[in-house]
């Protein structure tokens, strides 16, 4: 009978043993089948990501083709523009001359402006002044080059003016450098002379300079514009 005992508990041992087993396994199991699933879902994911930068490659590739296709657009015009260009320059003498007309097709700013001479247009740069910049992040002075810039554009914008030339042709930048006059109104000394500019000298183009200087010393003392008192240090 002892034995008998002795058998029955060792059988139930190993059946203890036996379902902790099973019961670890199909938990590891499950836990990798878990995993699976999440690795799956994981793959899924990128591949769906794969997916989608392969069209946006595609994409690329086509806007790639559009604007090469452009810039030989592009290109092909700057080289009709280029032959252009050539062909005017022996019509062009009149850069050097003395005086001559143009029309008014754009106001820049205070000081700049462009013109159309016999169906070519250029940057005019005024001579002997110089207005504040729109883009003065001081709010005195950005306003005051917008007041620069509308007594311009009142003066000159759409008119025919008489474009006179100092010593020099250009500045560095191609633009003509000019003495602006519309009707009777010598445009750059107007601007100087209602404060909206300073009077600066610009080797070589010196012709006016010191009458532009006396304007200045006018608007200072009245306090006009970039000479008010409110400008001025203190």
């Amino acid at each position: 009978m002892n034995r008998w005992k002795v058998t029955v508990v060792i059988l139930l041992v190993w059946l203890l043993v036996a379902t902790g087993i099973w019961v670890y396994l199909q938990s590891q199991n499950i836990e990798q089948r878990n995993q699976i699933i999440a690795l799956q879902e994981q793959v899924a994911t990128l591949e769906e990501q794969v997916i989608t930068l392969e069209e946006q490659v595609v994409t690329l590739e086509n806007q790639n083709e559009n604007l090469l296709v452009e810039i030989d657009d592009l290109k092909s015009q700057i080289e009709v523009l280029r032959k252009r260009l050539d062909n005017l320059k022996d019509y062009l003498p009149f850069l050097d001359i003395s005086e001559m007309e143009a029309t008014v097709v754009r106001v820049i700013d205070g000081d700049t402006i462009e013109v159309d001479i016999i169906g070519v247009r250029y940057k005019v740069r005024y001579i002997g002044l110089d207005t504040p910049e729109l883009d003065d992040e001081r709010p005195e002075y950005c306003a005051l080059a917008q007041e620069a810039t509308r007594l311009n554009r009142e003066l000159v914008e759409g008119k025919t003016v008489r474009l006179e030339k100092d010593a020099s042709g250009t500045d560095d930048f191609g633009r003509l450098l000019r003495y602006v006059y519309v009707d009777d109104i010598f445009v750059n000394a107007e601007l100087v002379r209602q404060g909206l500019a300073w009077a600066e000298p610009y080797e070589p183009d010196t012709k006016y300079q010191d009458y532009l200087e006396e304007l200045e010393a006018e608007a200072r003392q009245a306090g006009r514009g970039l000479w008010a008192p409110t400008l001025l240090p203190g």
